[in-house]
């Protein structure tokens, strides 16, 4: 490789690294914030927030949603993406019949997919420190749990709970309920 391609390769990542830093940080870390767009994006989809369901023996909550059209409640739980909770995020209550989807960003699984979520997730960090993203990249994705023919919550565009305009809004308004 020629040194001239190095140099304007390694000063891209300079220059790049460099707008990322002083771009203002708004990186999701706290759950309760992802826990109010959550809610936020389910609510505008007609879902109605119920109350908190515990999982049994572990310090995990889920959140209960009443949706029209469905007999039993949808359970949505914030799981770290390093699935270190699964054991006992998959203890959760529900009748046979439901539907478990993981979510995070863009992608959507059936199953936990490790190497999907890992992969997504360093998509999203890259092109948001280079602020070519509009979602803010988290240590949580969602676990959503629906009954077997609750056609509405197929239609959810999740997405919508890491954009960052979304997040702004509820910082500015964090006493918003929904």
């Amino acid at each position: 490789m020629r040194a001239w391609l190095l140099h304007i390769v390694f000063g891209a990542i300079l220059v790049g690294s460099l707008a990322a830093k002083d771009r203002k940080l708004d990186v999701l870390m706290e759950s309760n914030i992802l826990e109010q767009t959550v809610k936020e994006v389910a609510h505008s989809y007609g879902l109605m927030f119920r109350d908190y369901a515990r999982i049994a023996d572990a310090d995990i909550r889920a959140l209960a949603f009443e949706a029209p059209g469905c007999t039993q409640p949808v359970l949505v739980v914030l799981e770290l993406v390093t699935f270190d909770q699964e054991e006992q995020v998959a203890r959760t209550y529900h009748e046979p019949g439901y539907v478990v989807r993981y979510v995070y960003i863009g992608g959507s699984w059936g199953k936990v997919d490790r190497l999907a979520v890992f992969m997504q997730r360093v998509r999203y960090a890259v092109l948001a420190s280079f602020g070519l993203s509009s979602y803010v990249p988290s240590p949580y994705l969602l676990m959503v749990q629906s009954p077997g023919r609750c056609a509405i919550v197929d239609s959810i565009d999740w997405r919508i709970a890491w954009r960052r305009d979304h997040l702004a809004a509820i910082r500015t308004n964090p006493e918003a309920t929904w």
